[in-house]
């Protein structure tokens, strides 16, 4: 055997999903999303309740919330009381325990205007967050305010203004307010030792939830007076000598969030504000990533700090579940964090169940469903892309473990079929599924190669950890490299790709499944992968022409809207650019338009079989049906050398003038390299295959059952 030439080449061996009612996708261990600070829990109002519970009772529950054996929550929103007026001159006494119990009532560390503090208050909160900050060294703590203390307010009462949709904090009192939250948390440094690491000073605050009477502590903030509030409390909180930073502004509704980031940007204060938090309990999936974009393009940590959901039996808690998956997916927070740990009324909205005058407990089957999550992906992992609506991925700090969690809230068995790039699966993987009659009991899961199958039972979350090897090699997305292939992904779908047609000259461009399984194509459905992988080849200046990988077919401007996919034209109408946003999401730009006309999903839908076109970017990164992920194809080994192996049978290659094909009796990874290492064509799962090449010398390489095999090829 001969030595032929030096390159670096290995396909990677996955078959591309033909999407059914089973789950076929694929996991990219090497295409990284956000690392993760952590999953939380608020302290109230359960903390306020049991805290006075025997110490007994409070170290097990506090176990149960913080060990790596339990739901191994490192994050704690501790909520600073307002405080009602004690005499009830504006609203009635015991107000907040309406439909809920006491538990809401909070005592604020000021009685009047004027009042010193009374710092022995609150002791059952505290005595929570002590125990938690004993068990757990390593939490990270937020304090956030509900209401400022009743004398501070329009109404008198911390509930809220008697008209809901109005401020209720006096303007005259701003400074006194930022004082009071300040105070607290100097306090709370001093005494206890711990330091908040950031402050929010809204909960909510763009709603008419909150009105006089109320049953908790609430306050309305305009968008314009959380602007001016904020610059009011930054400078005091600077001065105080803590570390503690600003947070905001902790919105019920992922909309209403994205219209306030833009103005806490209008009015000067965004740079102020170390973190964005928003709640999930309103917002789609356009409104996740329009959120997520504006709060990594200016740079700011970001939290989903506050979300639950009722329902009814375990599919209620898998809703919840489902949210947590489209929260990582598309909000990509850097931490998750729940409302309420324990609940008196209910078994949904919390994942332990209590009495608290009893001081009676147990875990309900929440507890179970998030500790899939919590428990198997920890701090400092990080997400990667799992191309399933129901699936999440994350790649430990080491990385050399993935683990996978999926849901199946249908009345039917589910099989997922994951095809698993970018690494080698060590041997020992584990699983757990929790269903409506069992917790956490093991689940059989087989491994082919690099692809992994499990079954999900109806109504049921599992978790699969895979020792993997993650080949050595720096994967940076942007900017573009050439000869490399990719994956573009819509940023307002996961399960998506960008199509360009099925080998066909002048093919509209669409968004589309991975490898459709629809058989009318014939052997098209076999060359199908080849239109959704993607070179970026070097056009005019510091532009791309976008080339099909087993095609030489190129995403063009057809001069109206729409574009499609056609022969190579030494013109402009296939001149792109690619501008970065944040990652490895960018913008792909029509070169010589003023307007940046940017590849766009029609209507702004995201569902499969939507046309690709080019319309006018402008400035506004948050138009996010114009924003892409470029996912690189990861190549696993870098060998520095290939020797030349006749491809044994059945594998049979042919060449004619202008092509080259490729086929045999079973699925292989091809790809096509000139002498000089680049990549020309690819196809993935493939047992058919058909390259449109230019005259020359090229170098096969197919890799089939963990075998590669490499053959040089003459085109006349």
């Amino acid at each position: 055997m001969k030595k032929l030439i030096t390159f670096i080449s290995l396909a990677v061996a996955a078959v591309f999903p033909s999407f059914s009612a089973d789950h076929k996708y694929i996991v990219n261990v090497v295409d990284e999303h956000q690392t993760h600070e952590g999953w939380g829990v608020s302290l109230c109002w359960w903390a306020n309740m049991c805290g006075k519970w025997d110490d007994q009772k409070i170290d097990e529950i506090v176990d149960w919330l913080v060990s790596e054996d339990g739901l191994n929550y490192n994050i704690f929103r501790y909520n600073i009381p307002g405080g009602d007026d004690p005499e009830n001159r504006n609203c009635s006494l015991h107000h907040m325990a309406s439909g809920k119990g006491i538990r809401a009532e909070m005592e604020g560390f000021k009685s009047y205007d004027g009042d010193s503090y009374h710092w022995e208050r609150d002791a059952a909160q505290r005595k929570i967050m002590l125990k938690i900050k004993e068990k757990r060294p390593d939490a990270i703590f937020e304090a956030f305010s509900n209401s400022a203390p009743y004398y501070m307010t329009y109404s008198g009462c911390c509930a809220g203004n008697t008209d809901g949709s109005k401020d209720n904090l006096k303007p005259e009192y701003y400074t006194a307010f930022a004082n009071y939250l300040v105070d607290v948390c100097k306090h709370y440094k001093d005494t206890y030792g711990i330091e908040f690491r950031t402050l929010d000073p809204f909960n909510e605050p763009n709603t008419n939830y909150w009105s006089c009477g109320g049953g908790q502590e609430g306050c309305h903030f305009d968008p314009s007076s959380q602007v001016e509030f904020i610059k009011v409390i930054y400078p005091i909180l600077k001065q105080s000598g803590l570390s503690t930073e600003l947070s905001a502004c902790d919105e019920t509704s992922v909309n209403t969030a994205v219209s306030e980031i833009k103005t806490y940007i209008s009015g000067g204060v965004l740079d102020k504000v170390a973190q964005w938090n928003v709640h999930t309990y309103e917002g789609n999936i356009k409104d996740r990533c329009q959120l997520a974009t504006l709060a990594r393009t200016n740079g700011k940590r970001f939290w989903m700090s506050e979300t639950g959901m009722g329902g009814n039996g375990i599919a209620g808690h898998l809703d919840l579940a489902q949210r947590l998956i489209d929260d990582i997916e598309y909000l990509r927070p850097d931490a998750w964090v729940d409302w309420q740990y324990i609940e008196e009324w209910n078994d949904h909205w919390c994942l332990v169940r209590g009495e608290f005058e009893n001081q009676y407990y147990w875990k309900v089957k929440n507890y179970y469903v998030r500790q899939h999550f919590s428990k198997y992906i920890k701090p400092g992992y990080t997400f990667v892309t799992a191309m399933d609506a129901q699936t999440v991925a994350a790649v430990s700090t080491d990385r050399k473990k993935l683990v996978i969690v999926s849901i199946n809230n249908t009345d039917e068995a589910a099989t997922h079929y994951a095809d698993i790039f970018g690494c080698h699966i060590e041997n020992g993987t584990t699983a757990y599924i929790t269903t409506e009659s069992s917790d956490g009991k093991e689940l059989a899961t087989s491994i082919d190669g690099r692809k992994l199958s499990f079954t999900l039972e109806p109504r049921s979350i599992a978790t699969i950890e895979v020792p993997i090897f993650i080949y050595p090699k720096d994967y940076t997305p942007v900017p573009v490299e050439e000869s490399v292939t990719y994956l573009i992904v819509p940023q307002y779908n996961k399960t998506q790709l960008l199509f360009g047609g099925k080998g066909q000259n002048n093919a509209l461009a669409k968004i589309d499944f991975p490898n459709p399984n629809n058989e009318s194509w014939n052997w098209y459905n076999s060359c199908l992968i080849g239109n959704q992988i993607w070179l970026f080849t070097n056009g005019n200046d510091d532009s791309y022409k976008i080339k099909t990988s087993q095609w030489e077919e190129y995403l063009t401007d057809t001069g109206e809207y729409y574009l499609s996919v056609d022969w190579w034209k030494d013109d402009s109408s296939q001149q792109f650019t690619v501008e970065p946003i944040y990652g490895n999401l960018v913008r792909i730009v029509r070169t010589g338009y003023s307007d940046k006309r940017s590849l766009d999903l029609e209507g702004e839908n995201y569902g499969a079989g939507t046309s690709v076109g080019l319309w006018g970017y402008g400035s506004d990164v948050s138009a996010c049906h114009r924003n892409w992920y470029l996912m690189r194809l990861p190549e696993p080994s870098d060998p520095t050398s290939v020797e030349q192996i006749k491809l044994p049978k059945p594998y049979r290659v042919t060449s004619v003038p202008g092509s080259i094909d490729i086929s045999s009796d079973s699925e292989a990874d091809i790809r096509v390299f000139t002498p000089d290492g680049k990549t020309v064509a690819t196809a993935i799962g493939s047992k058919q295959s058909k390259f449109c090449v230019s005259r020359g010398m090229y170098l096969i390489s197919v890799t089939t059952s963990g075998n590669r095999y490499t053959e040089k090829v003459i085109v006349r």
